[in-house]
Parts: structure tokens; C-alpha cells; sequence
């Protein structure tokens, strides 16, 4: 347990970790040496958030699962790095991204973590409002999302998706739609190289709707999934408020299907509050 809290004091009050090289750095009296040696220690090299980074040290399920406690820690790392711009003369940039979402079952003796789900892409975002004042961002891109475990406990999918931002009053939608690409049927029981979880769409469906209702330094979040085949879905809403020093208070509560890739068709019914990080 105590590794874990010093866990989370790095996390919430690291803030310029090149300070404690401070004395080390003006050693060098040449500035591009110096610029060199910073750059080393404090690892800045052009990423940016890209979904929300947060860490939530209390969540709790109401629904009693028997692989787990209902209690535990769960946390969102989320950058992306543009790496291209403006090869169709549309002012388009070309960016990498990369998600990860874990969960930690941190009341347990050894603290393990119970999921992790890795989630790389690549997409391209083409400025928009010159077209129209509340059409923000066209984007195209595409996704792989997985558990990295094997056997019966792995999960992944890969999909192409069609992203539109834009916004209304003071409240932000971003609307994707994405199509799964297909993966081989698994051929006999235990084949490692079929499609692990066939039926995720009809959970997760074909799409999902993210709105955000900034209010002075307040942000309000949800994001909706639904499958009106199944009559599926999940709705996710999260409240933040300002603390100090870029670090806001979160709250976040989640209802149905596919809080995890492992959890893709069972129900979920949680709540967490922590900290976020970046919205």
C-alpha cells in the first residue's frame, strides 16, 4: 500500500520534472548543450492530451462481480503527436495518438491490475469552420484497441472511423462513426488467432456522441453509445471542477456495456472520483 500512495503524490504534484536536475543543467555554458540537456530530462518533445487524462483512486461497482472487489483504482493516460501538415493543401494535420486505460484492483494484497486496455491510432483532422462558424473538425482515422492478454481473457478490435466536432451555444458535440474491420472466425474452440469477441458490436454498436457544457471553469461531459438492433449502449458522465495548478476535481459515473474491453458484453453500473489531469 505504500508504494501505491507514493504512486499518487508523484502523480497529482510531479509538475517540471527537470527541476531537481536544475544545478546540473546550468552547469553547461553552451545554450545549445544546455537546451540539449534540459530537453533530456524534462522529456518535451511536442505531445499533446488527447482524450481525458485522469486518475480516479476510489471507484465503486454496484453491481457485485465475482472476478473482483468493487472497489478499486482506475486511471486514463491519453496523448497524441502530430507528425504531418497540410499534404492536400487543405491545412490538414496528421496525427499519432495513444490511450491507455487501466484498472487496479489496489485493496487486494498484491494490488493487481485486473485490465488494461492499450489503444494506438492514427488520424487526420481538417479544419472545417471556414465552411461553416459551428462545424469545427472533420476527422478520419484508424484504430486498434486491445487487452493484451491471451486465451480466453483476450480482447481486441481494429476499426476505420469518421469523427465530426462541432458546436452549438456553448455546448460541444463530437460525433464518430466507425465501421470494425473484419477479423477470421475462430476455427475450433481454442484458436488463438480467431476473433475474440465477434459479437462487441452489438454492445458497443456503430458509433458514439461525446458533449461537453463548459460553465465558467466547470465542465460537464457525457458520451453515448446505443445499438438500436440490441437495444445496447452505455452512457458515461463526468463533472470537473477546478482544484490548483492545472489539476481538477473529477467525478465520473458509468452505466452498461463495455467500460473495459474485458467487460464488453457485461454490465457495468460504477462511480469514481479523483483528479483529471487534462480535459
Amino acid at each position: 500500500m505504500k508504494k501505491i500512495i507514493i504512486f499518487f503524490a508523484v502523480f497529482l504534484f510531479a509538475n517540471d520534472v527537470s527541476k531537481p536536475f536544475e544545478g546540473l543543467i546550468k552547469d553547461y555554458k553552451d545554450s545549445e548543450t544546455k537546451q540539449n540537456v534540459q530537453q533530456i530530462f524534462s522529456k518535451n518533445f511536442s505531445l499533446y492530451p488527447y482524450y481525458q487524462n485522469y486518475l480516479l483512486p476510489a471507484t465503486w461497482d454496484f453491481d457485485k462481480k465475482n472476478d473482483r472487489k468493487e472497489f478499486e483504482t482506475k486511471f486514463q493516460i491519453s496523448i497524441m503527436k502530430p507528425f504531418l501538415s497540410n499534404i492536400l493543401g487543405k491545412n490538414e494535420i496528421y496525427f499519432f495518438a495513444y490511450t491507455q486505460t487501466s484498472w487496479w484492483q489496489t485493496m487486494e494484497d498484491s494490488a493487481p491490475f485486473r485490465e488494461n486496455n492499450y489503444q494506438p491510432e492514427m488520424f487526420v483532422l481538417f479544419p472545417m469552420s471556414k465552411y461553416h462558424k459551428n462545424f469545427d473538425a472533420l476527422i478520419f482515422g484508424i484504430n486498434h484497441q486491445s487487452n493484451g492478454q491471451s486465451g480466453k481473457l483476450s480482447r481486441s478490435w481494429n476499426r476505420i472511423y469518421t469523427r465530426f466536432v462541432f458546436h452549438k451555444d456553448k455546448i460541444i458535440f463530437n460525433a464518430r462513426l466507425w465501421y470494425r474491420i473484419p477479423e477470421r472466425k475462430k476455427r475450433y474452440p481454442n484458436d488463438t488467432k480467431g476473433d475474440d469477441n465477434p459479437d462487441i458490436l452489438d454492445y458497443l454498436g456503430y458509433g458514439d456522441l461525446r458533449i461537453g457544457y463548459p460553465y465558467k471553469d466547470n465542465l460537464l461531459t457525457s458520451k453515448i453509445r446505443y445499438n438500436p438492433w440490441t437495444n445496447k449502449g452505455a452512457i458515461e458522465i463526468g463533472y470537473s471542477a477546478p482544484l490548483k495548478n492545472n489539476i481538477f476535481l473529477y467525478c465520473q459515473y458509468f452505466y452498461g456495456y463495455g467500460e473495459s474491453l474485458i467487460d464488453y458484453n457485461r454490465k457495468v453500473n460504477k462511480i469514481g472520483i479523483g483528479f483529471e489531469y487534462s480535459r
